[in-house]
Formats: structure tokens, sequence, C-alpha cells
């Protein structure tokens, strides 16, 4: 009887050992969201010598190959690397099926995947791989609902379906996916809150900052995630990410730019050439247009991807203008990169329109845009009170009071004045194909709720809806979404 029991207990403690968060896999993890590969890869070949059962390992390297694509968009990689996926998937599949890994563990594969095939464009793939995610993530919180990790990937999960826009929400109701931008955001703070879940903490305040950035205008929320982020903005160049992208969502450059200069420069860490995009960004802001230069041809010389490589030209072409200098930085927004984003698109679109003279650039407009961006309203008001004579051109007046809106709406004038603004910039441009006019609708629908109009503020979210073929269609119309969603719950 005890040979029995001995020989059960070695061979549950074997079966067990299939997923196996040990320490070795804490410190590879750390490192991988710390962008340092080659020392994780280290402790996996170890990891794998030692204990060649445990399928955590396998989750690791996807997480690098993920994280690889994610950030260096380098397609031949993606192409060489994105048969493994049903290999992984198999390996986990040998694993303990009593763990709560087993099922989680597919779904974090699944869910890595489908976002690398976004950045490809190969969208029937991915969204088999977010619906495959789902189903094994609410089953494996049916099974296991104290395995705190459910909540990572059903909270983005949640958040991204709740962001779909109406005319597919019929392709997720077939697979019974379900949930709200407000769901998934509460879901992955609730962990951001939890002690227990602290070794996971910079990879959810990652993906939660990206999550709340693009889906809401919550600047409580921006504040409270660049508190917790704290000072790790400085080894952690994810957090690095995150941090630059919530201090300028608050209007605070200076503060940008400090977190993207923090950078520790480290030859062990996979490099992250978007954040020299924007460090370039945010010297323009303040219109210091020599070191916004250096910091996009940084850009330009080193990243091997596509995405902003239209826009980074196209803020070249901005900065020469309003140098006075004569450029052909329009000619190579047409020519190079890709229109996957919407920087992109629009980058290409105003390229394709001042080549055909059908393209206006106000000088001051332009730099009162920038100044704004950066959070500098004061000299922002002061640029646009420069403009005496209101040009006649097509799309003049629907970017003059949008502007001059969004510059009094942050130095807190009256709100009456500020949706008259909007609301003559939603007028003269609801047929245009710019965003001024949406982005008012969205702005107006913002004001009266925060005023508790939620009738009204109802009224404007829709018609910000109404409108499309305009340029950052996508995001807009994700905000005001997520505005009706707050109002109706």
């Amino acid at each position: 009887m005890r040979i029995l029991t001995l020989l059960f207990l070695f061979l549950s403690t074997s079966v067990f050992a299939s997923f196996q968060m040990n320490e070795r896999m804490q410190k590879s993890y750390a490192h991988i969201i710390n962008l340092e590969f080659d020392a994780a890869q280290q402790l996996l070949a170890f990891e794998q010598d030692k204990n060649p059962e445990n399928r955590i390992i396998v989750l690791q390297q996807n997480y690098i190959d993920f994280l690889t694509i994610l950030i260096g968009e380098d397609e031949s990689f993606f192409n060489k690397i994105k048969a493994k996926t049903s290999d992984r998937i198999e390996i986990i599949q040998k694993g303990d099926k009593s763990s709560p890994y087993y099922l989680y563990a597919q779904a974090e594969v699944h869910l890595q995947w489908a976002f690398a095939r976004l950045k490809f464009e190969e969208y029937l793939t991915a969204a088999y791989e977010i619906q495959k995610a789902y189903s094994l993530l609410a089953k494996n919180n049916e099974l296991f609902p104290d395995f705190k990790l459910n909540k990572k990937g059903l909270g983005l999960l949640h958040t991204l379906v709740g962001a779909i826009p109406e005319k597919y929400q019929w392709v997720i109701s077939l697979v019974g996916m379900e949930g709200t931008v407000q769901q998934g955001l509460g879901e992955l703070k609730s962990l951001l809150e939890d002690e227990q879940m602290k070794i996971y903490h910079h990879e959810i305040l990652f993906l939660t900052s990206f999550l709340q950035l693009n889906m809401t205008n919550d600047e409580l929320a921006y504040k409270y995630l660049l508190a917790k982020i704290g000072e790790a903005y400085a080894s952690n160049d994810l957090l690095n990410f995150a941090a630059a992208r919530l201090a300028h969502s608050l209007g605070k450059n200076e503060l940008c730019i400090q977190v993207l200069e923090s950078r520790i420069s480290s030859l062990e860490k996979y490099p992250f050439h978007y954040l020299d995009y924007l460090l370039g960004m945010s010297y323009l802001y303040k219109l210091e247009y020599e070191k916004s230069k250096v910091y996009f041809n940084q850009f330009l010389a080193n990243f091997k991807g596509n995405n902003y490589i239209k826009s980074a030209y196209h803020k070249l072409a901005w900065i020469s203008f309003l140098q006075g200098e004569e450029n052909n930085y329009f000619e190579l927004v047409i020519s190079e990169g890709t229109t996957s984003i919407d920087e992109d698109k629009v980058a290409l679109k105003d390229a394709n329109s001042v080549i055909k003279n059908k393209y206006h650039i106000h000088s001051r407009l332009l730099r009162t845009r920038l100044l704004y961006d950066g959070g500098y309203y004061d000299e922002a008001l002061l640029e646009i009170s420069s403009v005496k004579i209101l040009k006649k051109y097509s799309g003049f007046y629907d970017e003059y009071y949008y502007r001059l809106a969004r510059v009094k709406s942050k130095l807190d004038y009256e709100a009456v004045e500020v949706i008259a603004h909007y609301q003559k910039s939603y007028d003269f441009g609801k047929e245009s194909t710019a965003y001024y006019a949406a982005m008012s609708a969205l702005q107006i629908g913002l004001i009266y709720e925060k005023q508790k109009d939620y009738k009204q503020a109802k009224i404007y979210f829709e018609k910000c809806l109404s409108l499309s073929d305009f340029d950052y269609e996508r995001g807009i119309h994700q905000k005001a979404k997520s505005g009706l969603d707050r109002i109706n719950n």
C-alpha cells in the first residue's frame, strides 16, 4: 500500500510539474516584460534542460515572439515564426488538464497571436484566435474562478468586445462573446490592486494604459495609472511608452519628454524605436524643430517596420513648411511606408492633396495645433488669436472653430462658449472627410455628460457616430461608443 501511495504521489508531482511558474520562470517572465529577451532565453534553456516537461516554457517563448512582432513589426520574422502557433498549442495540450494553466496558457497563445496577426492585417485568422481565446478563458473561469490570471485575458477581451462597432456586433454574438469597456477595465484595475498579482503588474499596467488611452477620455484614470507606474518607466520600456502616452494625454509635455529621455539605453534590451518617434513628436509640440528632426530621423534610420514611417516624413514636411524651407518630404510620405494605421492614412491623404495643390496648411493653425497637443494652452491661444483674417478655403472654418474650442476648453472658458465654437465646427465640417466635425460632436457629448445632461450627451455621441469616412474614424467612434455605454449603464 505504501509503495502504491508513493507511486501515486510521484505521478501526481510529475503531471503537476507540467505547469510550473517556479522562481526561474518568474525571473524569465520579468526579463521578457522588460524586453531583455536574451536573458530570458538563457533561463528558459536552463529550465528546458532541468525540467523539460514544464509547459510554461512554451508560453514564455511565445511571449518573446509576440513582443518582438508587436514592437519590431518585422514582417519576415512574423511569416517565419507564425507556423509555430499550432505546435505550441499542441505541446501545451499535452500538459496537466487539471491545472488552471492548461486552458489559460492556450488562451494566452491564441490571444497574443491575434494581436500579432492584426499587425499584418490577417483579420480573419485574428478573429478566430480571439474567439478561441475567449471560449478557453470563459471555460477556465468556470472551472477555476479563483485563478486570478483569467481576469487579465478576460479584462482585455471584455474591453475590446465593448468597443466593437454596432454593425459588427453580430459576429461576436455568434460565439457568445460579451462585455463592456468599463467591465474590462474594472477587471484589469482589480488586478493592479492585488498584491498577489504583483509579478504581473508591469504587463497589466501596460495593457490597461493602452486600453484606457484608446477607449476612454478619463483623465482621473490616466493620473491613477501614471501614479501606479511611478518611476518604473526609467527601467522598463513598455512602461516608458505607457507613461509617455499618459503624460501627453494629460497635457504634460515636459513630463513626457522627461519620461522618454530617462530611458536606460542597453544592448541587452530589444530596441523600442517607436519611443524615438514619440520624442520627436514631443519636441515638435514645443516647436523645437531641430531637436524634433533629430529623433524623427533616428526613428526612420533604425526602425525596420512599416507603421509611422509616412507619419514621420509627414512631420518632417510640417517642420520644413514652418521653417520656410523647400522640401521633398511629401513625396517620401507617398513612396515610403504603409497605411495600416490612422496616422499614416492621414499623412498620405495630406501628401496627395499637397501634391495636387488641393490642401492648404495654415501656419498659425498648425502651430496652434502643436502647442495645444503639447499642453501649452496659453501659447496656443495667443497663436490662434493672431489669426485676423478668416481664409475662405475649404476646411478652414471647421478647423479654426474646432481648435479655438479645444484651447478655450482647456483654459476653463464657460461651457456655453466652448460648445458654441464646437457647434460651428460641426456645422461647417459635417460633410468633410476631416475629423473636426466628428471630434466636435464627441467633445460636446463629453461636456454634456460631465454636466449630467445625459439626454443632450446621447444626442451628440450619436451625431458623432452618424458621421463616417473621416480621419481617425475608428478611434473617435470608439470613444463615442464608450460614452453611450457609460450613459446607458
